[in-house]
């Protein structure tokens, strides 16, 4: 059944928090979460499973801060960190019946003019860094957090 179907019949449920349960596995305070895509897939898709198994409609990558001003250096692309992201939610959204993947994008981490130096266009071509890989990759939906 179709998102939009489904959404006609009931309410669908988000996963929770990434960040909690990254640190609850050993996320070092200070580390990018997102660069545990790589160092530690495994402990990604057992989180997103376990939020399948509690009843989660839809899970979120763990790309909240994938954007070049946060990972800038870190040794990975935005758009590698992105389809590594969505690939280990896609693979355990597929272990389960009509379950869905959202690409997660947080803030840009720079604060927009008047208040910051970011122009609209700067902060436009960043989400648009991250989405086009993701919406390459196979997200079923944006959420913008």
């Amino acid at each position: 059944m179709e998102i939009r179907q489904l959404l006609n019949k009931r309410i669908l449920v988000f996963d929770g928090a990434m960040g909690t349960m990254l640190q609850k596995y050993g996320l070092p305070t200070g580390e990018t979460p997102e660069l545990f895509n790589f160092t530690h897939p495994e402990i990604l898709k057992d989180i997103h499973r376990q939020y399948l198994s509690a009843g989660s409609d839809i899970i979120s990558t763990n790309t909240f801060g994938a954007n070049r001003l946060k990972v800038g250096g870190s040794g990975y692309t935005v758009e590698q960190i992105i389809t590594g992201a969505v690939k280990l939610a896609r693979e355990a959204a597929d272990e389960f019946a009509q379950k869905y993947v959202a690409l997660s994008l947080g803030p840009v981490g720079k604060l927009m003019k008047p208040s910051g130096d970011m122009g609209f266009e700067e902060a436009c071509d960043l989400y648009r860094e991250q989405i086009e890989p993701g919406i390459k990759a196979g997200v079923d939906m944006i959420l913008i957090e």
